[in-house]
């Protein structure tokens, strides 16, 4: 017996579709190439998306570059992008939650990715319906940064109401929903950015602002309960200063972790890692601090739970730019300048 929803398969009318898709490993411009590919029907659990908006991530330039070959090997030619929203054209008989015509929004998996592209095949497990108070570009500009956000503060750090926390660059693409997200978790957030980002930080839900061009966090000594670092580098062993002992390290920049580490496809990886971390846990040894760094899961259930909090107005989007679909490769550059406060996201339109 046919599937119910083929006729809307067949609506769609696509042969191609339009796609970024990295043929190489380098910067965005030496990587990324603009072509089409052929449509194909989604199948088993798949839900196919046509794609109205895209957000970037510092992963996307990272994994581009090859900065994380040793988790992550792409498989040229790969259509990059983690983060999508838009409305479903097509459903896999096994993709019984969503129907075409659905809005929805997505975080592909390292294995999907995806979102750079007009049509974005997905597992139904990755896809949530968006929240109905946003449009495709503040839709998409939220779900790698949520799930990142509660698989720190929740799965890792195990945040309690009246915790304290410090949030490293609470104005950018990740930190403005961590300081939203810490508030409803009822946690005393404070968080660091520049002085003239102070008041947008405030308005986000920081309850106190270090201002980094006059103040250096690292001599408010044991005085966090946690720190989420969105930063790395010298931030992470940074962290360790403003830490109470006992307390919670949780970071998506720093050195891996054991549980990372041990992750490594074979012995030499795992060694390097191992060696890369040494400092920062010799630190989390003499402070008795948890340290974590992960990699965010793709889980759409956890994102649907999150919709009503959207809808409610308790957390918003925060977007800085949108660049047009055929900017892909100005949106990385600007991206990586590390100013952007908010996402910055690419508006999709079918060709």
């Amino acid at each position: 017996m046919a599937d119910s929803r083929e006729p809307a398969v067949q609506a769609a009318k696509l042969d191609t579709y339009r796609a970024w898709q990295a043929t190489r490993y380098g910067s965005a411009a030496e990587a990324l190439q603009l072509g089409e590919l052929a449509y194909r029907a989604p199948v088993g659990a798949e839900v196919a998306i046509r794609v109205e908006a895209a957000a970037l991530n510092p992963i996307d330039y990272k994994l581009l570059a090859g900065q994380l070959r040793r988790l992550q090997k792409l498989r040229f030619p790969a259509t990059p992008g983690f983060d999508a929203a838009g409305t479903v054209i097509a459903c896999g008989p096994g993709a019984t939650r969503f129907s075409p015509g659905d809005r929805v929004f997505v975080r592909g998996s390292r294995d999907t990715l995806g979102a750079f592209a007009e049509i974005t095949m997905q597992p139904q497990a990755f896809v949530a319906h968006a929240p109905r108070n946003l449009d495709a570009s503040q839709a998409a500009s939220l779900p790698l940064v949520a799930l990142t956000t509660m698989q720190a503060l929740e799965d890792r750090a195990h945040a309690q109401p009246g915790q304290s926390i410090l949030v490293h660059a609470g104005v950018g693409g990740l930190g403005s929903f961590a300081l939203q997200y810490a508030r409803h978790l009822g946690l005393t957030v404070h968080t660091t950015c520049s002085e003239r980002n102070r008041a947008l930080a405030f308005s986000l839900g920081a309850q106190e602002v270090i201002a980094y061009d006059r103040e250096d966090y690292r001599h408010r000594l044991d005085r966090y309960d946690m720190v989420f670092d969105t930063l790395g580098g010298e931030h992470t062993l940074g962290s360790f200063n403003v830490i109470k002992r006992g307390g919670v390290l949780v970071s998506v920049a720093g050195p891996p972790d054991r549980e990372m580490a041990a992750k490594a496809p074979n012995f030499l990886v795992r060694w390097g890692m191992q060696a890369m971390a040494r400092e920062v846990h010799a630190a989390a040894k003499n402070k008795q601090v948890r340290y974590f760094r992960f990699l965010t899961e793709s889980d759409g259930p956890r994102l649907e739970a999150l919709v009503p909090l959207i809808e409610s107005g308790e957390i918003r989007p925060l977007i800085d730019r949108v660049f047009e679909f055929e900017q892909l490769v100005a949106a990385c550059e600007y991206l990586q300048q590390g100013r952007a406060r908010g996402k910055v996201v690419l508006r999709v339109a079918l060709a």
